[in-house]
């Protein structure tokens, strides 16, 4: 596969504005120009992303999903050429933390202001992606620490170190009726059936899932009828009733407490998570030291894990 950058933006310029010309001028490309670089995409992704046949142009069902995977590209890839050509002038005082998006607005802003509080004057910089980009950020050396649910990746004691946070459960919600009743129960021997709001087999919430439902507590069969990455949007399905979605539980801690989604299924089908903070066995900058150090007072080691 060979797809350059600049077809991406392309591609978000014309999701963005519904109009070739607009977006050519945008780019600063002729409109012919323009076009063939987003049917050279086309071409290289293998199915059409535009709708060409409605006023204005829209995107194609394949066009939506592959939006949200180009916006995350670019901002990655931004976000690592922004620190990379940093590290060299890098302040001493700067820490940078890979986060999963997952935990980025949710478990990590408290985690940080505690921290702060503790060790004044210090500025945290914060890379987000995905679980399994998150990790491969601390591999190559791209963050100081990762902040994400326990990787087995990192298990390597000579190569990495990690301290357990928190405990946290993936659970199943889904939406009510009018009488407060979970929309699905899977707990509720007569149905067998349910529509399945779903991540995507690749990345760690949809493999921790993906374990649960080959080996659930009975047999049922889940018909996907959403995909997405993103928990929040998955919560945002589960509370049209569209579906069960399996979401970490301190996302939906509002939602549960107003009875907008419930919990539709027992402990058998909730999966637990680890929530760790990770940092290679390496010498960091006194800071980053020092706010290890911090961390070893308030958390213990992950089992197996090795001080530096």
């Amino acid at each position: 596969m060979n797809i350059e950058t600049k077809w991406l933006e392309d591609f978000l310029s014309l999701a963005k504005t519904q109009n070739f010309s607009r977006s050519a001028k945008e780019r600063h490309l002729t409109q012919p120009a323009f076009s063939r670089r987003i049917q050279s995409l086309e071409s290289a992704v293998g199915c059409e992303l535009i709708d060409r046949r409605s006023v204005p142009v829209t995107l194609t069902d394949e066009g939506l999903l592959f939006k949200e995977t180009a916006q995350n590209l670019i901002l990655q890839l931004e976000s690592c050429i922004s620190h990379i050509q940093s590290l060299a002038g890098k302040s001493h005082s700067v820490i940078d933390f890979a986060v999963s998006h997952a935990l980025s607005l949710s478990m990590f802003p408290g985690f940080i202001q505690s921290l702060q509080s503790a060790i004044p004057g210090i500025t945290v910089r914060q890379i987000v992606a995905n679980a399994d980009e998150c990790s491969q950020a601390l591999k190559n050396g791209i963050c100081d620490f990762l902040f994400a649910f326990e990787d087995s990746s990192l298990n390597d004691e000579l190569k990495f170190a990690s301290l357990s946070l928190e405990q946290e459960k993936l659970i199943p919600v889904c939406s009510t009726d009018k009488s407060g009743n979970p929309l699905f129960d899977l707990d509720d021997a007569d149905s067998f059936s349910y529509p399945f709001l779903s991540y995507p087999d690749n990345i760690y919430l949809g493999r921790s899932v993906s374990q649960l439902i080959k080996r659930p507590p009975r047999v049922i069969e889940l018909q996907k009828a959403f995909e997405s990455p993103m928990a929040d949007s998955l919560k945002g399905m589960a509370l049209q009733g569209t579906g069960i979605a399996w979401v970490p539980a301190f996302s939906v801690t509002e939602e549960l407490k107003q009875g907008s989604l419930v919990i539709c299924g027992g402990d058998a089908w909730q999966v637990p998570l680890n929530i760790c903070v990770y940092r290679k066995q390496r010498v960091l900058c006194g800071e980053s030291e020092q706010l290890w150090q911090l961390l070893l007072k308030r958390y213990p080691l992950s089992q197996g894990g090795q001080d530096v």
